[in-house]
């Protein structure tokens, strides 16, 4: 009974332990990890660094499937990069550096957006989105 148990429950309790291993037999791979996205350039490091731990994180794989990024508090200045997100549905800057967002006037998917406390923020682009439907929350002094 004991070898029973072990020959039917050893690979798969190995396999279950593999998840963060690539394994392989006669170097050829058995079960290979997915690879996170890296075909992305942003140039500001602050926005570049949010998106890199995203990633990590949310063990992104492709460019699609980032649906949601949260980057508070985090001194962004430039949002060009992010147009490769088209999946992306909520966004939340709050507290930034941001004076244009017109990076993200293309983003098809956007449902939610926060640049409250964005002290130097074009007030004349937010509704550019509100127009497309878009829930968009600006800083105080575009709220006049």
């Amino acid at each position: 009974m004991r070898l029973f148990l072990f020959f039917a429950l050893g690979p798969m309790l190995i396999a279950a332990g593999c998840g963060r291993y690539e394994v392989t037999l006669n170097d050829q791979p058995l079960h290979s990890l997915p690879r996170l996205f890296t075909d992305y350039r942003i140039d500001d490091p602050a926005l570049r660094d949010c998106v890199a731990q995203t990633i990590r994180d949310n063990k992104i794989a492709a460019g699609h499937d980032l649906t949601r990024l949260l980057c508070t508090h985090a001194g962004i200045v430039d949002l060009r990069g992010l147009e490769i997100f088209g999946s992306l549905e909520i966004l939340n800057l709050t507290d930034n550096n941001i004076t244009t967002i017109e990076p993200l006037l293309s983003l098809p998917s956007l449902a939610q957006l926060d640049l409250s406390a964005n002290p130097g923020l074009n007030c004349t682009e937010g509704g550019a989105l509100t127009t497309r439907g878009v829930v968009v929350v600006l800083p105080a002094q575009c709220q006049k």
